[in-house]
């Protein structure tokens, strides 16, 4: 497949799926968001990954925002499955008739989480770092619920997540090490953190590469459904 990455941030990367892409012979054509000056046809694309952000749907005033929810339902009303993470989920979240709001709580740390259709989003343990949360768009089908807040969803063909598969334990440190102002307003300590985050991502790799293949397979379905 060719696959089109959007990546808002250079600490914000594709990680993990940039090997199990490599690893299955998929192409990526990565684009700088925030850079862009003129956005592509994304009928050009396979499928489309949308990826994290410091930036909020609901909150931030930049301008590429709004152009890539227009983007993302483009290409959805095209056919073109969407693989959206956090940011990217709530990106896709709007573009297909949700809302976008401030969760309740920063949410951070690994968890196993119930779900609804095992055979496209495992329960992990997958990691959360967020301050966002979205609504399952009308006619999209809950995926995953902990609590009050939906954490994935799938319509048709593309699906959105409030998680990240594709980040591992250096990924993870690295974000540790960017956030620690963050950290500390919340009364966290980073290197207790960074600790308990690298036991936990055991087996990240295994996991996300797992999901990305079941996600794969739900991408090329012939007939696509909510």
């Amino acid at each position: 497949m060719q696959i089109l990455v959007l990546q808002h941030e250079r600490s914000t990367p594709a990680g993990l799926f940039d090997d199990w892409a490599r690893d299955r012979g998929h192409t990526l054509a990565r684009l700088e968001v925030p850079e862009l000056g003129a956005w592509p046809d994304p009928r050009g694309a396979d499928a489309v990954l949308t990826l994290g952000s410091d930036c909020s749907v609901h909150a931030s005033h930049e301008g590429w925002i709004a152009e890539e929810i227009a983007f993302l339902r483009e290409a959805h009303d095209a056919d073109v499955p969407i693989l959206g993470i956090c940011f990217g989920g709530q990106a896709l979240s709007k573009a297909l008739g949700g809302e976008v709001s401030r969760a309740p709580r920063v949410e951070l740390g690994w968890q196993a989480m119930p779900t609804v259709d095992a055979a496209l989003i495992p329960p992990g343990p997958w990691f959360r770092w967020h301050e966002d949360v979205f609504t399952v768009p009308p006619a999209a089908r809950e995926l995953v619920r902990v609590g009050d807040m939906p954490l994935a969803f799938a319509a048709r063909r593309s699906v959105g997540l409030q998680f990240h598969p594709e980040v591992g334990a250096e990924l993870v440190a690295e974000w540790i090490e960017g956030g620690r102002r963050q950290l500390a307003e919340l009364a966290i300590d980073p290197d207790a953190l960074g600790e308990q985050m690298a036991r936990a991502a055991r087996g990240a790799r295994e996991r996300a590469y797992d999901l990305f293949d079941r996600v794969a397979h739900h991408w090329s379905r012939a007939t696509p459904d909510t």
